[in-house]
């Protein structure tokens, strides 16, 4: 059982800050996904907390204890490395078995108990024909899940993963994602799991933490983070193709406010509206996730009452899988892409109506590149 706390934990390698300031706390039994792009300071975190890194500043806080001191084996925590870690002179049996046959265990099993744990983890990541095999005989796939089972052979207080499926092929990293989740639920063991894949960190998390250059931007349910990203960044974090963004005016009529990108006039939600004028803000950058825009029939938008239907010329079509992402351009060089099923006809050269929905609208400070619901009454801008 454990709560783990970060405060203002900072981690500097020479003159490059990798952690900055970071703080945030994790309940008993949750998993808590660690999502940002390579070199967002996720490893780094893990490596603070398990101790194989030390902390330049702040406190690493455990069961309400400060921790930064603690040796790694009095932490009680079970780590899978990015990098592996495995032994090179043992077996991939040896090397899952190691943890179990540590000196400094007060737990010891006999051999038939050990030779039953491995075996259940090893058949459970589909490594069981391994056994006998070294580290060097082994694909980087196969060494990622003898990793990962040298981890989860073991029964600690907290469960570290370093992108532990990353390396997988397609088929059994969407299984393991399953199973794994699955796995944490039935024993409750609290975890911090790092991906750089936001479709990981969405069908894992409890909650995700979103770091950038060692930075957390935002903390909270997929849900929340989706539907108001709290910075800029954070659309290009969480969705494939990156999110839709546009400078634009803010243009006032009477006691409403529109945003006017280019030749296009943009209706925003009221909320959007009184906040803006709160701040007395003039440009702003309006983003729009690709899945959340509606191409729609011509006769749909025969009313005129909105200002969010754009016309775009198709100019390219990538197939994926069961979807299609359209790069679209309208008469006055806007350029935006959306998200359709495969079976939607469509062609190069095709001119589509599209409706930007003005509840899925996004509006970041231009400076701060903050959303804008979340800034204070500061008047900037």
């Amino acid at each position: 059982m454990a709560e783990i706390e970060l405060r203002k934990v900072v981690k500097k390698y020479g003159e490059l800050t990798a952690v900055n300031n970071l703080s945030f706390k994790e309940e008993d039994g949750e998993l808590l996904v660690l999502l940002g792009s390579p070199g967002a300071g996720k490893s780094s975190t893990l490596k603070m907390i398990a101790g194989v890194e030390s902390v330049t500043s702040g406190e690493i806080i455990m069961n309400g204890q400060v921790i930064n001191r603690f040796d790694p084996s009095e932490r009680d925590m079970a780590m899978a490395f990015e990098t592996y870690a495995l032994y090179p002179h043992l077996s991939v049996f040896e090397n899952i078995a190691f943890p179990l046959r540590s000196p400094k265990r007060t737990q010891k099993y006999s051999e038939n108990d050990v030779k039953k744990m491995v075996q259940e983890v090893a058949e459970f990541l589909e490594i069981e024909m391994l056994l006998e095999r070294k580290p060097k005989e082994l694909s980087g796939g196969q060494r990622q899940r003898v990793s990962l089972a040298r981890c989860l052979i073991r029964t600690p207080q907290l469960y570290l993963f370093d992108e532990p499926i990353a390396h997988l092929d397609a088929k059994l990293r969407h299984r393991l994602r399953r199973e794994l989740k699955k796995w944490q639920q039935t024993r409750k063991i609290t975890t911090l799991y790092t991906t750089t894949d936001y479709l990981e960190a969405f069908s894992m998390g409890d909650r995700i933490v979103i770091l950038s250059h060692g930075v957390l931007l935002q903390i909270g349910k997929w849900e929340e983070i989706y539907n108001r990203p709290a910075h800029l960044i954070i659309g290009t974090i969480i969705s494939d193709p990156h999110m839709n963004t546009f400078l634009g005016e803010v243009v006032s009529k009477g006691d409403k406010i529109s945003i006017q990108v280019k030749d296009i006039q943009f209706d925003i939600p009221s909320e959007i509206q009184n906040k803006i004028m709160e701040l007395n803000v003039k440009e702003v950058i309006m983003g729009m996730f690709p899945s959340k825009i509606q191409p729609i029939d011509r006769m749909e938008n025969k009313s005129g009452i909105s200002n969010n239907y754009v016309e775009g010329f198709v100019e390219f079509i990538e197939s994926r899988g069961s979807r299609r992402i359209i790069f679209l351009k309208t008469p006055h060089n806007l350029t935006f892409t959306l998200q359709l099923p495969l079976e939607r006809s469509i062609r190069i050269g095709e001119n589509i109506m599209c409706l930007f929905g003005k509840e899925d609208i996004q509006i970041f400070d231009k400076e701060t590149q903050k959303n804008i619901l979340l800034l204070e009454g500061e008047g900037v801008g």
